[in-house]
């Protein structure tokens, strides 16, 4: 089965129902891969797909939104923002201040600004306003780190968890 759209076009869909769409976008200077999935046996209205061609077309705007809630968490000294930062700190090292795109004096504000969003993986079939309905993947150092963040945003572009991935 097929389901048209007007932003993804023809999205198959496999014989459970799941859809899929992938694409590398363009988000500032930098290339991120965007998908959209749902699995086979969700329901996927057409106002999640056009709620996720929005997010698609604002990526700039909801990334900005997503530091935005890592900030607000930097202060929280046990949440996964603080573990990241400590663990970026402690990975780098001496280097840490070269690889800062802007240095405020700030470490925590400074490794926040210079993250990578690196991928972004919308949920249409999340469309309750606080369920995932996309995560955005953020990583400091991708080529040598394993470490990411990951901050999920409802469908309405709040943030609904923040989390720290090894």
């Amino acid at each position: 089965m097929t389901t048209e759209h007007d932003f993804f076009g023809a999205l198959e869909t496999d014989a459970d129902g799941a859809i899929y769409w992938s694409e590398t976008v363009e988000v500032g200077d930098q290339p991120v891969d965007v998908t959209v999935s749902s699995p086979g046996g969700q329901t996927v209205t057409l106002d999640g797909l056009d709620t996720a061609a929005g997010f698609v077309s604002s990526l700039d705007g909801l990334d900005l939104r997503a530091r935005e809630a890592m900030l607000s968490d930097v202060d929280n000294r046990n949440s996964d923002v603080t573990s990241f930062i400590e663990s970026t700190i402690e990975e780098v090292g001496d280097d840490l201040l070269e690889m800062l795109v802007d240095r405020s004096g700030d470490n925590d504000v400074d490794i926040i600004r210079s993250l990578q969003l690196v991928r972004v993986a919308i949920h249409p079939h999340q469309s309750g306003e606080s369920a995932p309905f996309a995560a955005f993947e953020f990583a400091f150092d991708p080529d040598n780190s394993d470490l990411a963040l990951v901050v999920s945003l409802s469908n309405r572009g709040e943030s609904v968890g923040i989390e720290l991935l090894e």
